[in-house]
């Protein structure tokens, strides 16, 4: 199960993304942009075809778990009445309250009766290689709406952010994410921009046993992104891949590869989370690979420099926490002022509109200092 459970994660993260960032309105009293929450927006989703929404929207169901922490940020958890699956109670305290809609693996596995049941006006999916897109648009449209925005992708986020943030009325509360998303990218990237000898890095991330080795390729939309931003150099970024995913890394391989820096994103049951306090598992996990022989001689086993993060800051909008960490990782030098974890935090606080102190519980990164 837990190999079929990663294969369906890792098709999550095997996109190929043609959209337009064209937004128009379809009434004539109706400009993008504009406070008036009434009449309908047409956009091009993710998937590349134009949909028409009536406003104002006040029920909503999704399926990916990225969708409903962009509702969180945009103050819009309240119109949620379906839900794919989620398990962080901490995160969504009113979880056994909202419909599952989702009734399998894949994210367009929907249990439609109970849609319907809902009330939901818009549905929100993603666009991931697998099939039964076609099919669920034809279960739901023309009565509900289907709008595919792909909050999974560094690349294309801000600009998804826009679109949700107009259809819903939310356009405040995208716009000053945006502007706070945008402060600590262009922080970081003044400082890493005219970098000429950058570290290279591995990321490391699997499912199963600790010998399990699977990373990401430069194909992989987001990672060229994440590359220049914090000023680093992938080594797996021109092997072949799956839309860039490369699900087996040749063990052998990396041995002969120079890796300054090593991060790892195991699946590591219990061991990250908002209410995990005990590092144990983590830290176990990450000198478990640490002796593999294929990173046993590196630079960053020598040196150091291995770190631990959840699989949950690279296809979430919590990827701006994996920017900020990376930074302070890769160049301690030049980001002597940059407290990761102080971003992490107003993530939660502000945006998030959580009450909760990251000092006093939760593990996230290993290790910490």
């Amino acid at each position: 199960m837990k190999k079929l459970l990663f294969f369906v994660l890792s098709l999550v993260l095997l996109w190929a993304i043609e959209s337009s960032i064209n937004l128009r309105a379809d009434t004539s009293s109706t400009k993008i942009g504009s406070s008036d929450k009434s009449g309908s927006v047409s956009i091009i989703d993710g998937m590349g075809r134009k949909v028409t929404v009536k406003r104002p929207v006040k029920r909503i169901a999704f399926s990916h778990s990225a969708t409903a922490e962009v509702l969180k940020i945009l103050d819009a958890w309240d119109m949620v009445v379906g839900r794919g699956v989620l398990e962080d109670s901490a995160l969504y305290s009113n979880l056994d309250e909202i419909t599952v809609v989702t009734s399998g693996l894949n994210i367009y596995d929907l249990n439609y009766e109970e849609i319907y049941k809902t009330g939901t006006e818009l549905f929100l999916a993603m666009d991931i290689p697998v099939g039964g897109f076609n099919e669920m648009v034809s279960n739901l449209e023309p009565h509900i709406p289907v709008v595919a925005l792909n909050f999974h992708d560094a690349s294309q986020f801000t600009v998804n952010l826009e679109k949700l943030g107009i259809i819903l009325g939310k356009e405040k509360e995208a716009a000053a994410y945006i502007r706070w998303f945008n402060s600590i990218v262009n922080k970081i990237s003044a400082k890493t921009k005219s970098l000429q000898d950058k570290p290279k890095i591995f990321l490391k991330t699997g499912w199963g046993e600790v010998d399990d080795v699977q990373t990401f390729s430069d194909a992989m939309p987001g990672v060229s992104e994440r590359n220049e931003i914090t000023g680093c150099v992938n080594i797996a970024g021109q092997l072949p891949s799956q839309g860039g995913w490369i699900p087996d890394v040749d063990h052998e391989w990396l041995v002969t590869q120079t890796i300054d820096v090593l991060i790892i994103m195991d699946f590591v049951p219990g061991g990250f989370g908002l209410n995990v306090d005990d590092i144990t598992q983590v830290r176990n996990r990450r000198r478990q690979v640490m002796k593999l022989p294929a990173f046993s001689g590196s630079n960053a086993v020598k040196n150091n420099r291995v770190y631990m993060m959840p699989s949950d800051f690279y296809a979430t909008p919590r990827f701006i926490v994996q920017y900020a960490y990376l930074a302070k990782w890769l160049h301690p030098g030049l980001f002597p002022g940059l407290n990761p974890g102080e971003v992490h935090q107003e993530y939660l606080t502000r945006f998030l509109k959580l009450d909760f102190d990251l000092s006093q519980h939760g593990v996230f990164v290993y290790p910490v200092d």
